[in-house]
């Protein structure tokens, strides 16, 4: 039977779905008006923030619909507008090949925007930063499209990618920071509030966002880009505001399943492959208003960071630590492509592993107001065991050095002030030495693979090459990586550390079966 490409009309027409089992949009999305936004609006984008909101729809709390800005896949965008930008979801559960279809709708339009801003979707932009109803803009972008370095309680963050550094001095906005800045100044003339809600998967995402946006604001007030004013208005929550926010959902890119489920449904359309479970911590900062989302499922509305922390730093600690514990050790022992991660969780040693790393969380992690750790504990481990999500541990070493301090070093400085057992903090600092034997760009057997992209790419790969498998003394030349301020410090200078770490790498460099090895050789001391 042909398939239809999915859009609008075959969304409405009830007697196309009378006979399948799918989950549709209950609200008129045609009359819907656009009442926020989301910059990089992919995965993450349709399968948490706009599912959030779809939920609401579908309860009528919330006033609107949502339009994406794109600023990196051009073809991605066009496939959307093909299908009048809905999206297939698929959420699998844990029993084996069970999926439930959902077609997304809660994002109405998509725009591509580039560095151009003498073309259409630029104006698009800038309307809706002159637009009164339009009240907040998510960011669903990776850590690296920031291109910054920042340090908590810092006014400013520093330049780290080209881009960004000649926006600073130029005024342009070839970097996605200063396209975010631009909408930002655009909003500031029009004299309106404004929320810019990051949803990217790091410590005090709020404060890095507002740090980010002060920084170019600096810089393009004191050349003239921008009008007097700016960096306070950028200051002032109660004009524009930076709340940080816990965001968890694992999305996907889809494989050979999706093909089945499209099949039954007789469509074709984009795919988010994602999980039941959802959650979203977020500080209650909203000048210019927002939905009820505290009705929806796994969504929590907190009065201030020092609440949302709390969920932030359990579910960085025990979720995201065992994504990249997986990304790191995972890789060396072989679990890479599709259903790595699941594929990685059947090893006793990376379950053991992770076991032990998430009782030390367990210790030191303080608990959220709705939520016991120990729960999210059991609920990461089923999750992580989906034998149905094709999740690629690579996916997770994509910026794997800004990832260390939050997922590792700071369950391991925690441990140490609660004195936890030496044997069992060495399990979070093998994970760490995983990160720096991973520079090799070489598996446990001697495979070759690509390093992922990372804010310091050039910096791991040229420690990387420069040691070698077989060879232990060559783990001097890794000394960069630990001793690098992505760690949090200069971990030479914390005690042992350092050195403990380098000892690990060197010994995960003696041969082939090194990292198994040493891995095993942890573990045997945990009582």
């Amino acid at each position: 039977m042909a398939h239809r490409v999915l859009n609008s009309d075959i969304l409405d027409n009830k007697d196309f779905w009378k006979s399948k089992t799918v989950l549709l949009p209950e609200y008129d999305r045609r009359a819907a008006g656009i009442t926020s936004l989301c910059f990089s609006a992919g995965r993450m984008a349709y399968g948490h923030t706009a599912d959030i909101l779809q939920d609401l729809l579908n309860s009528e709390n919330s006033n609107g619909i949502m339009a994406g800005i794109e600023t990196y896949a051009q073809r991605y965008v066009n496939e959307l507008a093909a299908c009048d930008y809905l999206v297939t979801q698929l959420i699998y559960e844990n029993e084996k090949d069970r999926v439930v279809p959902k077609i997304q709708g809660a994002i109405k339009t998509v725009l591509f925007v580039d560095s151009d801003t003498k073309n259409l979707t630029w104006d698009r932009m800038m309307d809706f930063a002159r637009d009164p109803g339009v009240q907040f803009a998510t960011i669903n972008a990776p850590e690296g499209a920031y291109g910054v370095a920042y340090s908590e309680g810092d006014e400013y963050a520093e330049p780290v990618s080209k881009a960004v550094k000649d926006d600073l001095v130029r005024g342009t906005v070839m970097s996605d920071a200063g396209k975010w800045t631009a909408f930002a100044l655009e909003r500031f003339k029009a004299r309106l509030p404004f929320s810019l809600v990051s949803c990217t998967n790091f410590s005090a995402n709020g404060y890095h966002t507002q740090a980010t946006l002060k920084m170019m604001a600096k810089s393009w007030e004191e050349k003239g880009f921008a009008g007097p004013g700016f960096i306070a208005y950028l200051s002032d929550p109660g004009t524009f505001a930076f709340p940080n926010t816990m965001i968890d959902r694992i999305a996907v890119p889809s494989g050979e399943q999706a093909g089945q489920v499209l099949d039954s449904l007789e469509i074709t359309s984009p795919v988010v492959v994602t999980e039941n479970a959802r959650y979203w911590a977020i500080e209650d900062l909203f000048p210019a208003g927002r939905p009820d989302f505290e009705t929806a499922d796994g969504v929590f509305v907190e009065k201030d960071y020092h609440d949302v922390k709390k969920y932030e730093d359990m579910k960085l600690r025990i979720l995201n630590m065992s994504h990249s514990l997986i990304a790191g050790l995972g890789v060396l022992l072989g679990y890479q492509g599709p259903f790595g991660i699941y594929r990685a969780m059947q090893d006793k040693d990376i379950r053991k592993l992770i076991d032990t790393i998430i009782s030390i969380v367990l210790e030191t992690v303080d608990a959220p107001r709705s939520m016991a750790p120990a729960d999210f504990a059991k609920d990461t481990i089923e999750r992580l065991n989906n034998p149905n999500i094709p999740d690629d541990p690579m996916r997770i070493a994509l910026n794997a050095s800004t990832k260390m301090k939050p997922r590792f070093l700071d369950t391991f400085f925690e441990g140490e002030k609660k004195g936890i057992s030496q044997e069992k903090l060495d399990c979070v600092l093998l994970a760490v030495a995983g990160y720096v034997r991973y520079a090799l760009g070489v598996d446990d057997h001697g495979k070759e693979y690509q390093l992922e992209n990372d804010p310091i790419k050039d910096l791991i790969a040229s420690c990387g090459t420069q040691a070698q498998l077989g060879e232990p003394s060559s783990v001097s030349a890794l000394k960069d990586l630990i001793a690098h301020k992505s760690m949090g410090k200069d971990l030479y200078t914390h005690g042992e550390t350092g050195n403990k770490i380098e000892q690990m790498v060197k010994d995960m460099l003696e041969e082939p079966g090194s990292v198994r090895k040493k891995v095993q050789e942890v573990l045997e001391k945990i009582v």
